[in-house]
């Protein structure tokens, strides 16, 4: 099993931009679901729920010889009343991508901590919604997830003084 820190290893720009560039994916499928409420969260006041959501990379791959890089991947979303859980959803998901070309593996780990995480979390949103809503919960969605920067490498700050120049004429 992965490290839970996965998205901290240091990986060359070109290696993970190389698996973004080829990375489509093929499939994803729910693969587990835990559904768990406590007969006091149909009559405690949601006002002062507070949510805890988390996502997980379990498990992955990288097969090169068949083109694919796969993730399993964990979702949890609880509601939670001072430190006690009274309605909690864990789904978990495999999603498949498939390699037009070679991948570095470290990339392709990488990928899957920062770009992959997104790809089944919409569907454990619904699922989320649909299983509060048929027992009875009536709550907000769920909110998105975010991640840090959205390149390895942050491009060039622009050049303010350039345009002033320009500008001046």
């Amino acid at each position: 099993m992965p490290e839970k820190n996965i998205a901290t290893e240091k990986v060359a720009p070109e290696h993970f931009n190389q698996v973004v560039a080829h990375a489509t994916i093929r499939d994803i499928r729910l693969i587990g679901t835990k559904f768990d409420m406590k007969p006091e969260a149909i009559e405690a006041a949601r006002e002062i729920w507070a949510f805890q959501v988390s996502d997980d990379l379990d498990d992955w791959s990288c097969d090169n010889e068949k083109g694919t890089l796969s993730g399993t991947f964990s979702y949890t979303a609880a509601c939670v009343v001072g430190r006690k859980k009274i309605l909690s959803v864990t789904c978990r998901y495999l999603a498949i991508y498939r390699l037009s070309d070679i991948c570095n593996e470290d990339a392709g780990k990488q990928f899957l901590a920062r770009v992959g995480r997104f790809s089944a979390y919409p569907y454990f949103r619904a699922i989320f919604a649909t299983l509060t809503q048929q027992s009875g919960m009536v709550l907000p969605p769920l909110p998105v997830i975010h991640d840090g920067p959205r390149w390895v490498t942050p491009p060039a700050a622009p050049k303010i003084a350039q345009v002033a120049d320009t500008q001046s004429d």
